[in-house]
């Protein structure tokens, strides 16, 4: 997917994020690795990036794969219906033999022998013009309906691997969160340890930090499985092999944005309800509806056709004495109007296709409210969403100071060692915050571009 934008303001907060690459590779190296981590560890890996994920879904998606074979399957039927105008040909042979009692038209009785030997080529065509002219039109609008969910079901795909794939980045940004949790807590637990041995602190002080030590051990552990576990919903979202490890190229979520937010949700509501492919779709079902209305209604005041045309030869004759073949031309046609099921008075049939119509413009217009819905949630959980960053940022920004403010007492020979451990979870659920506050703000970016029909740009 092309043309995403980014803000300077939000690229601030990503370059600004305290979630660095040195401090991803220092708790690396100081954590303790997790039991299970190491069974995972022979899985193959594969890094993969935003664009890569938008394009693999649009080649991989089972669902779309299903709404495109429907579209041919519509494709299909709109053949079928342009074939019902046009005649069709029959060839064949035919013998018939006739031996004993044969009556007359005055009633007499006789012996007959006879047989009749005929090969006839016939050209036939039978056309319920009303119904004819109005499914083509039906078929024609369906085959437009099914291109359309066509469409839909391409942006419905995209979102779906946009957000599995800020899912991952959010869930790995949370497992290099826990790592420098760990790192942090385990370098303090050291310096209490040498301060403990010197006389400076207690034993309590000791166990107290090595219990948070191993409270963010468990913390890594949880995050690493739903790393593990997102891997695998992107996965399945791509049709890849869900056993296969996904490594996200991000570190950290981009906030992209998609749709700027400073012009106003009236335009964005207008906007979906013009350019959704979801409500092109309902509209030609609508009309196809419509179509087969009057299918219902007219299509028995105009009469059927038929007509068919034979030229063969046939030869015959008494007691096994056939004559040579002579020629044999038939020409039929004639007109006819169906009264009763399925053509005129039948009122059932009239009321059902009412009825349809009926259903199908509430459906649409159920489907118009659902959408301006979708606009307005996504629109306000963007607004959120970009709000919230600055606020997690600060936070951040404020937990960071205080660690280090904490921390710096102990030169002063001052270990208050609940306002340290206080400080150090607090930066770490600052960091966490922010992480997700950017995955929000992303994933509703996004939404707001599919609910606006502006996704597939």
């Amino acid at each position: 997917m092309n043309g995403h934008r980014h803000t300077p303001a939000l690229a601030m907060l990503v370059t600004a994020a305290l979630l660095s690459a040195e401090c991803c590779a220092a708790a690396e190296a100081s954590a303790t690795p997790a039991p299970a981590a190491a069974a995972t560890s022979t899985a193959e890996t594969q890094v993969i990036d935003l664009p890569t994920a938008l394009r693999l879904a649009g080649l991989n998606n089972l669902d779309l794969a299903l709404v495109r074979e429907a579209e041919q399957q519509a494709v299909a039927a709109n053949d079928s219906a342009t074939l019902a105008f046009f005649p069709w040909l029959d060839a064949g042979v035919g013998y018939a033999r006739r031996t004993g009692a044969f009556q007359q038209a005055s009633g007499v009785l006789l012996e007959a022998d006879a047989e009749l030997d005929q090969r006839a080529l016939s050209l036939n065509a039978g056309i319920d013009v009303g119904a004819a002219l109005f499914n083509k039109f039906a078929a024609r609008q369906l085959e437009s309906a099914a291109r359309y969910q066509v469409e839909a079901a391409r942006n419905d795909t995209a979102l779906a691997a946009a957000g599995a794939y800020f899912d991952l980045v959010n869930a790995m940004a949370a497992t290099d969160i826990a790592q420098e949790a760990v790192r942090i807590s385990s370098e303090y637990e050291q310096q209490l340890q040498r301060a403990f041995a010197i006389g400076l602190s207690n034993r309590s002080d000791v166990l107290r930090v090595g219990v948070q030590t191993q409270r963010y051990q468990i913390l890594l552990r949880q995050a690493q499985a739903a790393a593990q576990s997102h891997s695998a919903t992107l996965a399945t979202v791509l049709h890849l092999d869900p056993t296969l490890l996904l490594q996200p190229l991000d570190r950290l979520v981009v906030p992209p944005t998609l749709v700027p937010l400073d012009g106003g949700v009236a335009a964005l509501v207008s906007e979906g309800l013009a350019a959704r492919p979801e409500l092109k779709s309902s509209a030609a079902a609508v009309a196809a509806a419509q179509d087969a209305q009057r299918s219902a209604r007219y299509g028995p005041l105009i009469p059927s056709l038929g007509a068919s045309a034979a030229a063969g030869q046939v030869r015959g004759g008494a007691n096994g004495d056939l004559t040579d073949y002579l020629g044999a031309h038939d020409v039929i046609i004639g007109v006819q109007w169906r009264i009763g099921p399925g053509g005129l008075l039948d009122f059932g049939r009239t009321e059902s296709a009412d009825s349809q119509l009926r259903q199908q413009r509430l459906g649409n217009e159920k489907l118009r409210q659902g959408i301006a819905q979708q606009v307005m949630d996504a629109y306000t959980a963007a607004r959120a969403g970009a709000d919230q960053i600055q606020l997690a940022r600060r936070s951040v920004e404020l937990a960071a100071e205080s660690l280090k403010l904490s921390e710096e007492r102990k030169e002063f020979g001052v270990y208050a060692v609940l306002e340290v451990i206080q400080a150090q979870q607090d930066l770490t659920q600052a960091r966490n915050d922010y992480s997700q506050a950017l995955t929000q703000y992303a994933k509703a970016q996004y939404a707001l571009a599919h609910a606006a029909a502006r996704i597939s740009e």
